[in-house]
C-alpha cells in the first residue's frame, strides 16, 4: 500500500488524480481501436517528462457520491458490475457438499474419456430405472425386454441399473457403436448415465448436476452474483450485509 501524505494544498490530488491516475487512464484507452476511444472519456496526458510502470487505474475522488444502504466499494467504483460478468462466464462450480467441478457432460465427452482408458479394459454403459419393487427377476426381464433391454448390471430396491452396451476396448473399438450406447443411456437415463470400468462405476449427466451426491444446480449468470438481486442476494441478510437482532 502507498500513502500519499501532505499538508493541505501540497499537491496531493494533482500527484495522484491529474497525474497518475490520468496517465494510466490514458494509456487503457490507447489499447482501444479508435473506433472504440470515440465512446470512452479522454483525459489529457499530464505534464511530466516520464512515467514509467503506470498500469490502467480506478480513482474514487473525495465528492460525495449517492449512497445507499447497499452501496460498496464494489458497487461505488462499478467492479462489482464487471466481477459478476467474469464470475458467471469464466468461473468453474463446485459443489458444495463434496467439493469437486461441476460440468455439463457431452456424449462426445463421455466418449473421449471412455476411448482414454487402457486396451482391454472392460466397459459397461449403463443407466438407472425405477421399476416396481413387486417384479421378481423373470418380470423385470420381460417388463425390461418390452422396452428394448436385455441385460441388468445391478438392482437395489426399485432402482434398477440397466447395460445398454458392453465391450472391451481395443484399437479397433467401434466408436459410432459406442456413441450410439451414451446417446441412449443418456435419453432413458433422463439425461444421466453411468460408465463402468473394470467395475469402477463413474457417473455422467448432461444436467447441471454434480454426479457425486445428485445435486442439481442452476446455470450460472450474472444475477447469481450480485447480492441486489433476490436471486444471489443471502436469504439470511437479503442482501445488507447485516442482520438486526434484538438481544434477549
Amino acid at each position: 500500500m502507498i500513502v500519499v501524505t501532505g499538508v493541505s494544498g501540497s499537491g496531493k490530488s494533482s500527484l495522484v488524480f491529474d497525474t497518475l491516475y490520468a496517465e494510466g487512464q490514458r494509456r487503457y484507452v490507447e489499447t482501444f481501436s479508435a473506433y472504440a476511444r470515440q465512446f470512452l472519456d479522454r483525459m489529457d496526458k499530464p505534464l511530466v517528462d516520464a512515467i514509467e510502470g503506470v498500469p490502467p487505474a480506478i480513482a474514487i475522488d473525495q465528492t460525495n457520491p449517492v449512497r445507499t444502504s447497499r452501496s460498496t466499494v464494489g458497487t461505488m467504483t462499478e467492479l462489482a458490475d464487471h466481477l459478476k460478468l467474469l464470475y458467471a462466464r469464466a468461473a468453474t462450480l463446485v459443489c458444495p457438499g463434496c467439493n469437486k467441478p461441476v460440468q455439463n457432460d457431452t456424449v462426445d465427452g463421455v466418449v473421449i474419456f471412455i476411448t482414454s482408458q487402457p486396451a482391454r479394459t472392460k466397459v459397461f454403459i449403463t443407466f438407472e430405472r425405477e421399476a416396481p419393487e413387486s417384479l421378481d427377476d423373470a418380470q423385470l426381464e420381460e417388463w425390461l425386454s418390452a422396452q428394448g433391454f436385455t441385460r441388468v448390471h445391478a438392482r437395489e430396491g426399485n432402482k434398477v441399473r440397466v447395460v445398454a452396451d458392453r465391450l472391451v476396448l481395443s484399437e479397433d473399438v467401434d466408436r459410432s457403436r459406442m456413441t450410439e450406447a451414451v446417446e441412449t443411456a443418456m435419453r432413458y437415463g433422463e439425461g444421466q448415465c453411468q460408465v463402468i470400468l473394470d467395475e469402477k462405476l463413474l457417473r455422467f449427466s448432461s444436467q447441471l448436476s454434480c454426479a457425486g451426491c445428485n445435486s442439481f444446480f442452476k446455470p450460472p449468470r450474472p444475477a447469481l452474483f450480485s447480492f441486489n438481486s433476490p436471486i444471489g442476494a443471502c436469504d439470511a441478510c437479503r442482501g445488507f450485509g447485516r442482520v438486526i437482532g434484538i438481544d434477549a
